[in-house]
């Protein structure tokens, strides 16, 4: 059990381990806790295995009198007493995450994971031995040494515990139409959603900085067509209208890619702009996924951990 307390310049420190709590709710195994100020305790607990559950509240007071807070990564956290209102930093509630969820086992199931990843390497040598990887500890411990690999089975592996079949499918077609593309790149493409309209505000800022004007995307946004390819200055930026989950209103994503990064994947390698935005989108799902999963507890520390720069 990891113990910090919140300190009044808003930064936490480590108390011993040991350190007296008091009596908390019975929720599972707490991992992680917080002492706060007036007497209030947020605590995180293992739940189901590989999950989290955190709640706060006033130690030996009843059970029924905690509530369950929700803590996400680089976003404050606001705890209302009654009487004031205790806040955490993003930095605070990234910190507690990450020490709660390295004492958990990574979620999702390792065997159908697999099972996905055979059907999408099925012509690669890979998988001639039908037995290499169904060890789940000795995969984990070498995926580190395993190139794109690694992320194919983070990718698929989240994708599976969150029931997400179209993220499964955009990193399906990465696997078998451009697996390579991104490899040793040292710029990736830039991804914005959109519903009904334009990209938020931080996004359209993103995008001028890319010197796409607001009229611009406009006129792109007007056009009908399931995609829409527009050349500007400094790269090409691709919307692509995708499923519909809000009845009508259209849910459209914003692909920028540099010249050259275009180019090879569309004239070199023919690929159609739907094709290329669907498996970069999965290249992106995959990355992302492996810095999310291997904040989690692993059979050995990997040397070179994944980050995605924002």
């Amino acid at each position: 059990m990891i113990v910090y307390e919140f300190m009044t310049d808003g930064h936490i420190v480590r108390l011993p381990d040991l350190v007296s709590i008091g009596d908390i709710p019975k929720e599972g195994d707490p991992l992680v806790i917080l002492l706060m100020p007036y007497n209030r305790v947020l605590v995180g607990y293992r739940q189901g295995g590989a999950y989290e559950k955190w709640l706060w509240g006033k130690p030996g007071e009843d059970n029924t009198s905690w509530r369950e807070s929700f803590l996400y990564d680089d976003v404050p956290c606001r705890f209302d007493t009654g009487d004031t209102i205790i806040t955490i930093g993003g930095d605070v509630s990234t910190k507690l995450r990450s020490e709660l969820l390295r004492q958990l086992p990574p979620p999702g199931s390792h065997g159908n994971t697999m099972s996905i990843l055979k059907g999408f390497l099925s012509s690669t040598s890979l998988f001639d031995e039908e037995d290499s990887w169904d060890d789940e500890d000795l995969l984990l411990s070498s995926l580190s040494g395993m190139g794109e690999f690694r992320l194919l089975y983070w990718g698929v592996r989240k994708a599976l515990s969150l029931g997400d079949h179209s993220m499964v499918g955009r990193i399906k077609i990465w696997a078998r139409r451009g697996i390579d593309v991104f490899r040793e790149e040292p710029v990736l493409p830039k991804m914005w959603f959109s519903v009904g309209e334009l990209p938020g505000n931080k996004g359209i800022a993103e995008l001028e900085a890319l010197l796409f004007k607001p009229d611009q995307l406009k006129r792109m946004n007007a056009e009908k067509s399931g995609s829409v390819v527009f050349r500007g200055d400094s790269g090409y930026l691709v919307r692509f209208e995708g499923q519909r989950p809000f009845g009508e209103i259209p849910v459209s994503v914003w692909m920028y890619f540099p010249f050259y990064m275009w180019e090879e994947m569309k004239d070199r390698r023919g690929l159609r702009p739907q094709e290329i935005v669907i498996l970069s989108w999965g290249y992106l799902d995959a990355l992302e996924a492996t810095e999310d999963m291997e904040r989690y507890m692993l059979p050995v520390s990997l040397e070179e951990p994944i980050k995605v720069d924002s």
